[in-house]
């Protein structure tokens, strides 16, 4: 009886070790809660000036996460639009790679660091980008636009992607953390574009 009893002892405790481990693990690998923040560097410009922001993406979540590296959508791996609200709709822009990745089997240890980095939670991650004219024809025009972005990241993926880094499946299934896949809009930034100046005025 006593033998019996010290047997369902053992194999509760394990049972419980097993269901706390799967736990933990479960909730290392949360979807990451992330935001998106802008910040105009001039609540006003001139007309036909281009328009510097700072882009902020924060890991507001309780873990670390995996996110690609390029904010400004330099690699494939993730993209960033722009929109300039007018009174007649919007103008976007936003750009993604010009060529395929070179075929054949990735380096984890180069790939992963030329590619992605870990986000630590209660941190951010930052760029400058510009919205020139030539894209956002408004910037020439004197009135008052609110501006907004749009981040999207396809996260970590074992196949090719537009000038984008991947990784073999079996490499990706031994992340220690959850990799960020999906959209986020930031805030709206309200900018003015000022009047032109008279050049004949005395």
């Amino acid at each position: 009886m006593h033998f019996t009893l010290a047997v369902w002892l053992v194999f509760l405790s394990t049972f419980f070790a097993s269901a706390q481990t799967l736990t933990q693990e479960a909730a290392s690998h949360s979807s990451p809660k992330l935001e998106l923040r802008l910040f105009a560097a001039k609540s006003t410009i001139r007309p036909g000036e281009q328009l510097k922001l700072r882009v902020e993406l924060w890991n507001v979540g309780s873990n670390d996460v995996i996110i690609a590296q390029n904010l400004d959508s330099t690699f494939g791996n993730s993209a960033l639009s722009l929109i300039l609200q007018t009174g007649l709709g919007g103008e976007s822009h936003g750009s993604i790679g010009d060529r395929f990745p070179e075929p054949g089997e990735p380096d984890f240890e180069e790939t992963f660091l030329t590619n992605w980095l870990t986000l630590n939670k209660k941190h951010f991650y930052g760029t400058y980008v510009y919205m020139d004219p030539i894209d956002f024809p408004h910037l020439r025009k004197p009135g008052r636009y609110q501006v907004s972005a749009q981040y999207y990241s396809r996260g970590i993926s074992s196949t090719p992607g537009w000038n984008g880094g991947f990784l073999r499946q079996a490499d990706i299934d031994k992340l220690p953390l959850a990799v960020f896949q999906g959209s986020i809009n930031s805030d709206v930034v309200t900018i003015r574009v000022l009047p032109r100046k008279n050049a004949n005025k005395k």
